[in-house]
């Protein structure tokens, strides 16, 4: 265990109650694969019947340096609060989690993940009740967010047609984000991977690589979000079952759009 580890540790430690125990997770186990921008990623379980008090548990990093930058992840019976901390003149990337016993015993503990107990004791449950990982996605759990990313399509179109560049390309990049989600997703259930540790040097399809995007150019740009709309659709249709397309409605309001903005309307 690193020097910033042990510290990190300790001062939780005497910040919170009621910790049955620490146990430590991904490369920091061994230092084996550590470099300098490995995380350290520890989770704290409550004993039994103890239930999550999340101020005072995002108030006891306080103590361990100064917190350049957080988010906090939200379960039913977890938190996990991430960070950057500056520590003896150093960031440090820190994953904090608290977990009630229930949580444990029926999720944490199960999970395919390796991890070595650095305080107290904690019962291991079997794993013979995990399930098994499902590559195939329904549609009706991501139907609301995938209406929401169609209609973003929709008001970046309008916003660059309208040249307000400034919102467009905000509204352009979530949607850039959105394919770049479905690209994980995707990656995940091909090489069966959860961690992320390494990647494989991944590109955009040439057809909405960024360096095609024309701040200046109207129509490049409705052009380039045709194209995005066209691979984000095709993902959507690999991936989830009884989703049905949508790209040809938006090629036509781009069209449209583009029309307009020749002043052929």
């Amino acid at each position: 265990m690193n020097l910033f580890t042990s510290h990190a540790i300790q001062t939780l430690l005497s910040q919170l109650d009621g910790i049955k125990a620490i146990v430590l997770r991904g490369s920091q186990q061994t230092g084996v694969q550590v470099d300098l921008w490995s995380d350290t990623d520890i989770l704290m379980i409550l004993h039994p019947k103890i239930e999550i008090n999340e101020d005072r548990f995002i108030h006891a990093h306080n103590p361990i340096g100064n917190i350049l930058g957080s988010e906090i992840y939200r379960g039913l019976e977890s938190i996990l609060y991430r960070t950057a901390i500056e520590y003896e003149s150093s960031i440090h990337l820190l994953d904090s989690s608290l977990c009630t016993y229930n949580e444990w015993t029926s999720i944490e503990a199960l999970k395919d993940q390796s991890f070595t107990v650095v305080y107290g004791h904690i019962e291991i449950p079997t794993k013979a009740v995990m399930g098994i990982a499902k590559s195939d996605l329904s549609f009706s759990p991501y139907e609301n967010e995938i209406n929401k990313t169609w209609f973003k399509f929709t008001m970046a179109i309008k916003k660059f047609a309208r040249k307000d560049n400034l919102i467009g390309m905000h509204l352009l990049l979530d949607l850039i984000r959105e394919y770049l989600t479905l690209e994980m997703i995707e990656r995940d259930i091909r090489e069966k991977t959860n961690i992320h540790r390494l990647g494989h040097s991944e590109h955009l399809p040439a057809s909405i690589k960024l360096s095609n995007i024309e701040e200046t150019n109207q129509e490049g740009l409705l052009n380039y979000i045709a194209n995005l709309a066209h691979a984000y659709d095709q993902k959507l249709l690999d991936n989830v079952s009884n989703y049905k397309s949508r790209r040809n409605k938006i090629s036509e309001y781009i069209d449209e759009s583009i029309r307009y903005l020749r002043g052929e309307h």
